[in-house]
């Protein structure tokens, strides 16, 4: 009973805690949303196509327009809040800042990811995806257990399970012994 009265309260003050939005912001975030996710897979998509125009120049000109949804999504999320499927009505999210991960990326939006999710705009899961793929890129240990399939046991697993607690992400499941 007490965990579920937890439960609820946690999920209450996350929701009370997000950024409203109007609906001109919803369509501003969701317009820009749509525009990046196109742009994201225009040349990704002609590589996979094509496997010889996977090279340096395609990935250069892929990496200018990542490196423009980047600054652009900063700018929304700065002035508007992250977007969520349940404050912007755009599921595309998660893909995008997926591409955002790279060592200067983690430097610069480690901060604004984590002011989010406490304001509760970002959810916990997206969140520690974000932050382990960016340790992984970074040839760092990931911190919460959330980006990989592996399964955890003995004090790894109640370590991750301490992380993703302070953030409010579920618990792994997984085996305090390690046989």
């Amino acid at each position: 009973m007490n965990k579920l009265l937890l439960f609820f309260l946690s999920l209450m003050s996350g929701i009370s805690f997000a950024q409203e939005l109007s609906s001109a912001q919803k369509k501003e975030w969701k317009t820009e949303l749509q525009k990046m996710e196109k742009s994201d897979q225009y040349y990704r998509v002609k590589m996979a196509k094509n496997p010889a125009l996977n090279n340096d120049s395609i990935w250069k000109l892929q990496s200018d327009i990542d490196s423009i949804n980047k600054a652009t999504f900063v700018e929304l999320t700065t002035k508007y809040g992250y977007p969520t499927m349940g404050r912007v009505r755009y599921a595309g999210t998660i893909g995008m800042i997926l591409h955002f991960t790279l060592e200067e990326d983690f430097i610069q939006l480690k901060e604004l990811f984590y002011s989010e999710l406490k304001k509760g705009n970002m959810p916990p899961k997206e969140y520690a995806w974000w932050y382990d793929r960016c340790q992984r890129n970074m040839h760092q240990p990931i911190y919460f257990g959330q980006y990989t399939n592996e399964k955890f046991c003995g004090d790894q697993l109640k370590l991750f399970n301490e992380r993703r607690k302070e953030i409010g992400l579920e618990e792994l499941v997984g085996n305090l012994n390690c046989i």
